[in-house]
């Protein structure tokens, strides 16, 4: 049998499978899990094949494993997360012996699709450890981290609050930095050389502080380091034709701070990213659109990726729906 003859027999075998866990009919709950064990097995050996055949990987199979391992997860993330879990691991091993970087960045971390965990399986809660060290690999870190850190730095410092000596407050005992922090004083400003490296030191040194600030302070400290971040990502994309570089950092930023403002507080966030799609939209940056604004869901905070929000609230569906594209994750089902 020919590469493309299996392959599309590959093909044929996941969409058979499909047909076989989606199904109209009310289905006994242990027929529907043996049934989707079956497809995501056929899934897993698919993606293995088409990255890692003895042929070599072409940017074609790469693309279908992308797209692929997108779909799996997301509904492993539904009905059975442990198996995803485990093999993901693997699959990353293999990723990094092979050397396959650009799958490695492009896809498993900026696509974050490591083990599901709370953020995005109600089948996890809070409690759980996020899976930080799958992504601290060859040079990478998980696109959430900032977030995290900031969550972790707050229990930090309520735990000092409670247990340990006062942090000094007063001026004279504090560093430039901190001192800064205390009074929100301090320049934000972003550039387009090196954004989302200035945005972490920015929030690091002014958000991510060990010291006691007033909410009203550090709230408009968030605000002004996302005032900047957007106004650099505006720059990125609008001074002129962007390259494809400039728009890889304004993606790149553009999801760290919306990763934060689902933390902080996304109203701004949320009220800001339509401006942004209508103006990518007017000029025509319709590879942006496509392969950052949708398929790594930079669109408006909700409740997939912030605590903000509940599973009550509508999902953004018509903010992708635009040039031909639709959102990248699908209604959840009613339990009615």
């Amino acid at each position: 049998m020919s590469k493309r003859k299996a392959e599309d027999a590959q093909s044929d075998k996941m969409a058979t499978a499909e047909k076989v866990a989606q199904v109209d009919e009310i289905v006994d709950d242990d027929v529907t899990k043996e049934n989707f064990d079956r497809t995501a097995a056929a899934a897993r050996d698919v993606i293995w094949r088409l990255l890692f055949d003895e042929a070599g990987t072409s940017q074609s199979n790469t693309e279908k494993a992308s797209q692929l391992l997108e779909e799996y997860r997301g509904d492993a993330c539904f009905y059975d997360p442990t198996p995803y879990n485990e093999w993901i691991v693997k699959l990353r091993d293999e990723v990094l012996k092979k050397e396959l970087l650009d799958f490695w960045r492009d896809v498993l971390v900026k696509k974050q699709l490591g083990p599901c965990w709370s953020r995005d399986c109600d089948l996890f809660d809070s409690d759980d450890t996020p899976p930080l060290e799958f992504y601290a690999h060859a040079g990478c870190t998980a696109p959430f981290a900032a977030s995290l850190k900031v969550r972790a730095a707050l229990e930090e410092q309520a735990s000092l609050d409670q247990d340990g000596p006062a942090t000094p407050t007063t001026p004279g005992e504090l560093s430039a930095d901190d001192a800064a922090a205390l009074s929100g004083e301090f320049e934000a400003a972003l550039t387009k050389e090196n954004p989302l490296e200035e945005y972490r030191t920015l929030m690091k040194r002014f958000v991510l502080t060990k010291i006691i600030v007033p909410d009203s302070v550090h709230q408009a400290s968030v605000k002004k380091i996302a005032a900047a971040a957007r106004e650099i990502i505006w720059k990125l994309l609008f001074d002129g034709t962007p390259s494809s570089e400039d728009q890889n950092k304004a993606a790149e930023l553009l999801q760290e701070y919306k990763g934060d403002a689902g933390f902080y507080g996304p109203d701004d966030y949320n009220s800001w990213i339509y401006k942004l799609r209508d103006e990518v939209l007017t000029k025509e940056l319709l590879d942006f659109w496509r392969d950052k604004m949708v398929k790594m869901e930079l669109g408006p905070s909700c409740a997939r990726d912030s605590d903000y929000y509940d599973n009550e609230d509508p999902l953004p569906f018509e903010f992708y729906d635009k040039a031909g594209c639709k959102a990248p994750f699908e209604a959840p089902e009613n339990d009615d």
